[in-house]
């Protein structure tokens, strides 16, 4: 297999002796660098050009929504690992991103680490960073919703959501244009995403 090479940006001296050790596990991974702020790290990814990075995102020098916006584009995958911070968890969940929950489990970086090998192919990820940043700088009103369907991945605003209808493992999201996306997820993973914006109708068929 080839060799899969991985950038770590953490501050916390604890946290990346743990991720290291568990990456170090694999034999097809390689740590090709490490930093631990935001400036010192952009210059090494772009001049490393790592595969994947895992990355905090509360730095001492800034946060990785500042990090973001120094590269013209992202052609790497990111495990984001954070502490909690609702406004960031929520703006994760709105662009379907993956992140960590500090402290996390051996198992839970497994996962993460074993999803974005298995996704490092796919094109789609520059549009749902897009969509993280768009909703980490925007109002509540004004928040966008990634579904994901079996043809394609849509950017949805959720002003523009008039209800979502769920039937057993699948949900459907009606727009105020009349379109309607069906995703194949049930009605519960999109109800702590969605339970505070008050114009979402839900109902269930059954």
């Amino acid at each position: 297999m080839e060799t899969i090479s991985c950038f770590i940006v953490e501050d916390d001296p604890q946290a990346f002796a743990y991720a290291s050790s568990i990456i170090e596990t694999y034999q097809h991974i390689k740590i090709v660098g490490t930093s631990n702020t935001i400036k010192e790290a952009a210059m090494l990814i772009k001049e490393l050009k790592p595969d994947f990075i895992i990355l905090d995102v509360f730095l001492i020098d800034g946060n990785a929504f500042e990090f973001l916006p120094l590269f013209d584009s992202i052609d790497f995958k990111i495990i984001f690992t954070t502490s909690y911070a609702k406004f960031a968890i929520d703006a994760f969940k709105f662009s379907a991103l993956d992140y960590l929950l500090k402290p996390y489990e051996k198992k839970d970086l497994i996962l993460a680490i074993d999803k974005v090998v298995s996704d490092l192919e796919k094109t789609n990820y520059q549009q749902q960073l897009s969509t993280l940043m768009h909703n980490i700088s925007s109002k509540e009103q004004s928040k966008k919703l990634i579904l994901k369907t079996t043809e394609a991945i849509h950017v949805v605003d959720i002003k523009d959501v008039l209800y979502a209808k769920s039937d057993n493992n699948y949900t459907s999201f009606r727009l105020i244009d009349g379109k309607s996306i069906l995703v194949s997820k049930p009605l519960k993973s999109f109800d702590e995403k969605l339970k505070e914006h008050r114009f979402f109708v839900f109902t269930k068929v059954f």
